[in-house]
């Protein structure tokens, strides 16, 4: 499998804040039939068939700017670590530099936000010689998703530990539990299921509404079918009931979605059972 790095998409603007993109990889990670066994056949190749269902997945983090605080929510795959290679032998990350183009330097982060506990969101936590990365932010994490990586009961625990603990280790990480407030017009929301302290941020701010998923979404065919999770996740029913939750909330306020595997944002619409997204206003 080749990843590749496609061109980045354009900042969005919800109110006084804009919410940047940062796109690290894309390819075709896993077929839609082994990421979505849940639909028979016959239904998925008959969802394929719409338009943009098979747009390759993309591995994305998320800068959020403006209102005097510098955010960031995930940090995607990273680089090597003393050594040891990556996730995905052959690919060099550029996040870092990617994030340097949007005009963020890693002095200027204030707080870093995890969705959740799996390597393609903890990448660059630290940099290639396990140093933190973005020095001077607080690391907010769910006490939840912690506790179920201190378990060992996390995947790639090897890699999410050269990620995370040099953060812990310098007293910058910060466990959260239930609905945590960043400052008047950022929250972090529980939005368990894909794992079991999954985050999704929600931002408020001159009258628009904005939510970055992490990985609530990882195919577009789930916002037409949201009762269908996928195979990466721990309690499919639960992500189905946090998914549809967080759906109807945001098409109940016009409101936008991010997700990290998304290669595109928009604004949420129901169609059907289901939803879509519109393109937002710049």
């Amino acid at each position: 499998m080749r990843l590749h790095v496609p061109p980045q998409p354009p900042p969005v603007t919800v109110g006084r804040r804009t919410v940047v993109p940062l796109i690290d990889a894309a390819g075709h990670v896993l077929p839609p039939e082994r990421l979505l066994p849940g639909l028979p056949p016959a239904d998925l190749e008959r969802l394929l068939a719409t338009d943009g269902m098979r747009a390759p997945m993309v591995v994305t983090g998320f800068a959020v700017l403006g209102a005097g605080t510098t955010i960031l929510v995930d940090t995607c795959l990273g680089g090597d670590k003393r050594g040891k290679r990556g996730p995905f032998p052959g690919f060099t990350s550029r996040w870092m530099t990617t994030l340097a183009e949007a005009g963020v330097e890693p002095g200027s982060v204030d707080v870093v936000v995890t969705t959740h506990l799996h390597h393609d969101h903890v990448g660059w936590h630290t940099t290639d010689d396990l140093k933190p990365a973005f020095p001077r932010a607080r690391h907010l994490l769910a006490e939840a998703e912690y506790e179920h990586f201190a378990a060992g009961r996390t995947r790639h625990a090897e890699r999410i530990g050269e990620c995370l603990l040099p953060v812990q280790e310098a007293g910058l990480l910060d466990l959260i539990a239930g609905a945590h407030r960043i400052d008047d017009g950022v929250r972090l929301l529980p939005a368990p299921g894909h794992s079991p302290g999954h985050l999704v941020v929600e931002i408020t701010d001159g009258g628009r509404t904005a939510v970055i998923a992490g990985d609530l979404v990882h195919h577009p065919l789930q916002l037409l079918r949201p009762d269908v999770s996928s195979s990466l996740c721990e309690d499919p029913a639960l992500a189905a009931e946090s998914r549809r939750r967080v759906l109807d909330d945001l098409a109940d306020r016009s409101g936008l979605f991010f997700a990290t595997h998304l290669a595109r944002s928009g604004t949420v619409r129901r169609e059907g059972s289901g939803f879509v997204l519109d393109d937002p206003l710049r």
